[in-house]
Formats: C-alpha cells, structure tokens, sequence
C-alpha cells in the first residue's frame, strides 16, 4: 500500500531536485576553483622561467607586479561599472543627508 501523500511526493521530488542542483553547484564550483588553481600556477611558472614576452623583457618580479596590478585594476573597473548599472534606478536624493561625501 502506497501510504505517502500526493504532497509528501512533491516535496520529496522537490528536495531530490534541489539536493541535485546543490551537487551540480558544488561540482562547478570546485572545478571552476580547480582550474583557476591551474591557470595561476602555469602563467606564473611561465612567467618566472621568463618564457612570455614581458618577462622575457624585464624581470621576472616586474612581470608579476605587473599582471596581478592589471588584475587588480580590472576587478575595480568592472565592479565600478556593476555599481553604476545596478544602482542607476536608485534615486540619490535619499543618501542627500546620510551620506554627505558620496552624494
């Protein structure tokens, strides 16, 4: 006999659905951080064996402040640029008061 709800068995299709969704999450996450790992230890591997073009150039140090500066600036530039579209629709004349040195 099939004791079990036609409500228990949604939920139970729902949780298995977001139990798989959370697997397939966590398995893209870890493969992203994998291959992140990756890349970072093979560019600085070619740039401290001086085999790119900068490197190649000048020292090796320089070509490591260089990239992670660029790096660094790149990160700024594209959440600056986040912050102006998501915060476009907020109507600045609420932060007149509160916040006298961002208005």
């Amino acid at each position: 006999w099939n004791t079990q709800t036609q409500s228990e068995t949604k939920t139970f299709k729902r949780n298995n659905t977001i139990m798989a969704a959370d697997a397939l999450t966590t398995f893209k996450g870890i493969y992203s951080m994998i291959l992140l790992i990756f890349s970072i230890i093979l560019i600085q591997g070619l740039i401290f064996n001086r085999q790119t073009k900068l490197s190649s150039e000048v020292h090796p140090a320089l070509a490591f402040f260089a990239l992670w500066g660029a790096v660094g600036w790149l990160t700024m530039v594209e959440g600056g640029q986040g912050s102006l579209v998501g915060l476009a629709p907020v109507n600045r004349e609420l932060y007149k008061d509160s916040h006298k040195i961002a208005y």
